[in-house]
């Protein structure tokens, strides 16, 4: 293993390479990976070279990691198996084994960005950074919750959380943070940038030449509720709607929808309005939120939603569709003076049924408010001059 001096002086010869890890499957199997690959690509319109390493729950299993590099939207990607036992996961979030093999096959890195890490692994990727003349930053999109899980679990993963998010990403060289929130928290650190989710505009599956009903308002919900979207409110409103719609639910099947609320089975299962389509791939949930007049999406006001950022909104507006939502985290920054969608002060049946039956079937939408490009002035902000 390169160590010490030796991998300094690989540093200093090599400054224009950022490693960037952590739990996203990429090209597009989950949020994280839009998100990195938005950020790397403002990485490469600076004249750098980033490389991933990312996990993978398909494919080959047992594979030498090096043997994993592929290439993905030019970039260079490695991927390592997504844990399935808590003997893989300790060793996921405390090993650097493999991006340390990484960087001495990048022949050295300036910068080892961290995407939402467990704190001990973060540690000691910060501390191996500092001993070898590397920037480290932390990317934060998220201040998880703890809440409904075991005893155990929540003990631990509450530690974690705690020392990520209150210790080690203070003691970074810099933080891409995704909401003012967490901007605020994080104040008195010196180098931090809020970036919310971004899209690179020049790709086909943003462009729609889908025409908006103007007789049938047609509505789209496109997600896993979770434990942030609360879609149970929204299929309740739609009771109250005195004009002719049709709702979308992309991301989870009816059946699965009533093991948690059947309450609402006799309604739904008799309502041709509704439309569970289960999981779908990105292309075609975005060909659903494209035919929509409004993207809905509701979640109640906490720490976890006001932290985060909701995809949901930049990929509806990056389709020039507008969405219908409540007020959390800095969605108001976008939704005013009319554009990119109606937002209602409280998620109340109530209210969202009003609303409904008030909606415009157009609205005008800012589809280049998330473009990746308007925000190579704050990365470059972030990294400043990398020859140090």
């Amino acid at each position: 293993m390169v160590q010490g001096k030796l991998v300094k002086q690989i540093v200093k010869d090599c400054k224009e390479t950022y490693l960037y890890i952590g739990g996203f499957e990429l090209p597009d199997k989950n949020a994280a990976a839009h998100r990195v690959i938005s950020v790397a690509k403002i990485f490469r319109e600076l004249g750098k070279e980033v490389v991933f390493v990312g996990v993978r729950k398909d494919g080959e299993k047992g594979l030498p990691f090096l043997s994993t590099k592929t290439e993905i939207y030019g970039f260079r990607a490695y991927s390592q198996v997504y844990p399935g036992n808590y003997r893989m996961w300790f060793r996921y979030i405390t090993s650097i084994k493999h991006y340390i093999e990484v960087v001495e096959a990048s022949g050295g890195v300036s910068g080892i960005i961290c995407y939402n890490f467990p704190a001990a692994g973060l540690e000691k990727i910060r501390r191996y950074c500092k001993k070898n003349g590397i920037r480290s930053y932390a990317d934060i999109t998220e201040w998880y919750s703890v809440s409904g899980r075991p005893f155990a679990e929540r003990l631990i993963k509450g530690m974690d959380i705690f020392f990520a998010m209150r210790v080690v990403h203070k003691r970074m060289d810099g933080l891409l943070v995704i909401s003012r929130y967490l901007e605020h928290y994080y104040r008195h650190h010196n180098n931090v940038v809020c970036i919310p989710p971004l899209v690179d505009l020049s790709e086909e599956k943003w462009k729609n030449t889908s025409e908006k009903s103007l007789d049938l308002l047609k509505l789209v919900y496109a997600g896993s509720p979770g434990k942030k979207d609360r879609i149970d409110i929204l299929l309740e409103a739609l009771r109250g709607l005195r004009r002719r719609y049709r709702l979308d639910v992309a991301g989870i099947t009816e059946a699965e929808y009533l093991v948690s609320h059947p309450e609402q089975a006799e309604w739904i299962q008799t309502n041709e309005n509704i439309i569970f389509h289960g999981r779908l791939s990105h292309w075609e949930t975005l060909t659903l939120i494209k035919k929509a007049n409004y993207s809905c999406f509701f979640r109640d006001v906490s720490r976890l939603t006001t932290a985060g950022f909701p995809t949901k909104l930049v990929e509806a507006v990056s389709c020039r569709t507008p969405v219908l939502t409540n007020r959390t985290s800095d969605i108001g920054e976008y939704l005013r003076d009319g554009k990119n969608g109606i937002l209602i002060k409280e998620a109340s049946t109530e209210e969202i049924s009003e609303a409904l039956n008030h909606a415009a079937y157009k609205m005008d939408v800012e589809p280049e408010r998330f473009s990746y490009l308007n925000y190579i002035p704050v990365i470059k902000t972030l990294i400043g001059d990398s020859r140090f």
